[in-house]
């Protein structure tokens, strides 16, 4: 209530931005291109002369104001083959003041200068497709759903950008294909906005604004491109075949070693502008990213993000869950394919996967089957999904999975079914409420999982309630579940403060409580709680610190094993824990974080220190290493008192966006490992990469002896037919 007041009180003093209506939002013809364009950077083409410019933009971050100081230019052209955006963002001081972490596709878009456009080519306001770069030609592209509330930000599309800088400014040169495109063919009128962030200056802009609690890809606050003449859906038919050998040795006693070639790859067929059937044999993850290990403190298990692109792409049509779907239940879960429990890859034979996407309905399909193991059969897996709008803020969705392992030398035969049924809805631009209900079946027993998600968020003032339940039966085996027979509350308020006392290096004040109660679904007992105090500000240069106060409520029935050989009795262990979290200016040459807490855990104490640092001298060269320590004191029914430490350093070396080396170790004292990937990346034509990469594990308690190694060169081409 008080944050309500002070944030009702100090929003008359805000600019607010307007609600587009028909006759508000602002419109850009795009003309047919009269002559060849060469996508160079540069805009001297004899057609981008006969373009319509769009300017005036907005400024719409960190605060609203009708104009901005960093002016642009954009022009929008077309032929039978691509869409072309030109960009000229103007900067009087020139290419000195430019800022850009690094040259990695999918950049932080946050913390570099960049430009980027958003189309809305299915006439339904909510799908959208964004194009990104950054002054030196870095890409990240993606698909946002529902007003942006969903995203996919490891969608991979083929386009091509080229840019130059100057002392007046820079130049982003987009060719996009319409084959990467969906599109309603008979519409001639698409939203469009173009965004642009002056890093240096902690300013977004953009040529239709749109409150700063949503992201660009709010379709209802776009402006209107014209005159679109996208060509008929013609045969899209691509290949994309890999081929690989790699030589391993693993001193693990029965593991073999030797060398060994492979081939594969993907069909990819659209036969409609909305529709693409994708085609998979012996399907290959060998250039994914190895994931970043954690020191697991919590009851719960870790998830860990997809990084596979074969199931990155399209990924939303197969997902449901809502907002908390993450955190506590998703009934489809794309790294329960061809991974084990704890991350080892396993085979995958092949499989087919269906994507259909129009302005009010999308539906998605998958069949995967992945090799015999040693635990368990050969897996089958099968999922669909379709989703329908129902009016113009709503959508209902309904998803079933299976999943059957036949009988393996350790296991019998055993077959999984999951199913949900999930909505979500706007009231205005504002409140958004989503809820999900799903059930497994396996074994004759049957389990409940359901989510639910309510929420206001303004420029002042967000306050929301997301939740779930759980059953003690509820086992998507082709989904993420944290913990069974759990159910949570978890409300939280964050308000925007910007009082005329705050120092002039300060944008804002952010101070909320955010809360979690876990509880036995039957008994409704407590289990576990959080009641999270903290305070975010936000300085002018993008640095942010957050001091915070944690009171921790541990209320387990049974013993709890958080480490090896260390057993937390059952009973009450509520504690209270302070902190701060600090994040220089994440632009800079030279940044880092850190995240800092003392006090209680469980029966004991904890001290915790998570430090990041990155040094870029130029955006071609950047090193980062992580380090965590924890000091456990008193814990468990032994006291048991130790250290763990989790260390990672990282190095980038960039030729180019599309020609990179990196090399990214890990030394986990509670794993008792050390890991080092190594890859060399050449994207030689778009989508199409040359990869070499080395792993090594080691035993730590041998004193670093390496026990695998792996050396892997694979060719990936993808060929449009």
């Amino acid at each position: 209530m008080l944050l309500q007041c002070a944030t009702s009180s100090l929003a008359a003093q805000a600019l607010k931005v307007p609600e587009p209506t028909d006759l508000t939002r602002r419109h850009l013809v795009a003309r047919r291109a009269a002559a060849r364009i060469v996508v160079d950077g540069r805009l001297d083409d004899a057609a981008w002369r006969t373009a319509q410019v769009a300017g005036d933009f907005a400024q719409v971050r960190q605060d609203y104001a009708p104009t901005t100081p960093y002016a642009s230019e954009v022009r929008v052209l077309y032929d039978d083959e691509y869409l072309y955006i030109g960009a000229f963002n103007r900067d009087s001081l020139g290419r000195d003041a430019l800022r850009m972490q690094d040259l990695r596709r999918d950049f932080e878009s946050g913390e570099s200068d960049l430009f980027a456009v958003t189309i809305g080519a299915l006439g339904d306001h909510r799908t959208s497709f964004q194009f990104q770069t950054s002054p030196l030609g870095s890409q990240t592209d993606v698909q946002a759903f529902d007003g942006g509330n969903v995203s996919n930000v490891f969608w991979d599309a083929m386009w091509r950008v080229r840019t130059t800088r100057s002392d007046s400014g820079w130049v982003a040169e987009f060719a996009i294909p319409w084959r990467s495109l969906r599109y309603s063919p008979e519409l001639r009128s698409w939203d469009i906005n173009f965004v642009r962030n002056t890093r240096r200056a902690l300013h977004w802009s953009a040529w239709m604004p749109y409150p700063r609690q949503f992201t660009s890809w709010r379709l209802s606050y776009a402006g209107v491109l014209d005159s679109i003449q996208p060509p008929a859906p013609r045969t899209n038919l691509r290949i994309r075949p890999y081929v690989l050998g790699q030589s391993f040795r693993d001193a693990t006693p029965g593991a073999p070693s030797g060398a060994s070639g492979d081939v594969g790859g993907e069909v990819i067929w659209a036969p409609t502008a909305n529709s693409l059937l994708e085609g998979t044999v012996n399907t290959d993850f060998a250039q994914a990213e190895v994931d970043r290990q954690v020191v697991n403190l919590t009851r719960f298990s870790v998830f860990f993000p997809e990084q596979r692109q074969f199931f990155l792409e399209n990924s939303d049509l197969l997902s449901a869950g809502g907002l908390t779907g993450q955190y506590v239940v998703q009934p489809f879960f794309s790294r329960r394919i061809g991974l084990s429990a704890d991350g080892t890859p396993i085979p995958i034979v092949g499989g087919a996967r269906y994507a259909y996407r129009t302005g009010r309905t999308t539906a998605g399909a998958l069949v995967m089957q992945q090799e015999r193991t040693d635990s368990v059969g050969r897996g089958t897996f099968a999922v669909a999904r379709g989703s329908q709008y129902i009016g113009s803020a709503t959508r209902v969705g309904a998803t079933a999975a299976y999943r059957f392992d036949a009988e393996g030398r350790v296991a019998d035969a055993s077959s999984n079914v999951v199913t949900s049924v999930d909505a979500t809805t706007r009231i205005g631009e504002q409140i958004q409420l989503d809820a999900t209900f799903s059930t497994s079946t396996e074994d004759g027993r049957t389990g409940i999982g359901a989510t639910y998600f309510a929420g206001r968020d303004s420029p002042r003032l967000y306050t929301g309630i997301l939740g779930a339940l759980v059953t003690r039966d509820y086992d998507p085996r082709t989904g993420f579940v944290s913990r069974p027979n759990v159910l949570l509350t978890s409300p939280a308020v964050v308000g925007t403060l910007q009082p005329e006392w705050r120092p002039r290096s300060v944008v804002w004040f952010r101070p909320g409580v955010t809360t979690y109660f876990y509880q036995d679904p039957s008994s409704f007992k407590l289990q576990e709680g959080s009641i999270f105090w903290r305070v975010d500000v936000l300085h002018k240069n993008g640095a942010q610190w957050r001091p915070f106060v944690e009171q921790a409520l541990q209320r387990p029935d049974l013993p709890v094993r958080l480490f090896p050989g260390v057993t937390t009795p059952a009973g009450q262990h509520d504690y209270v824990r302070y902190g701060v979290d600090l994040r220089s200016d994440q632009s800079a040459r030279v940044a880092a974080t850190a995240n800092l807490t003392t006090g209680g855990f469980f029966d004991g104490r904890l001290q915790r220190a998570a430090l990041t640092a990155r040094w870029s001298p130029s955006p071609f060269v950047a090193l980062r290493a992580n380090y965590e320590v924890n000091r456990l004191a008193s814990l468990g029914t032994r006291d048991t008192s130790f250290v763990t430490h989790l260390a990672g350093p990282e190095l980038r070396v960039f030729a180019s966006p599309r020609l990179q080396w990196s090399a990214f170790y890990q030394y986990n004292t509670v794993q008792q490992r050390g890991t080092l990937n190594a890859r060399f990346s050449w994207e030689f034509s778009p989508l199409s990469f040359l990869y070499v990469v080395y792993n090594d594990r080691q035993a730590i308690q041998d004193g670093l002896l390496p026990t695998a190694r792996s050396l892997i060169v694979k060719f990936s081409w993808l060929r449009q037919l």
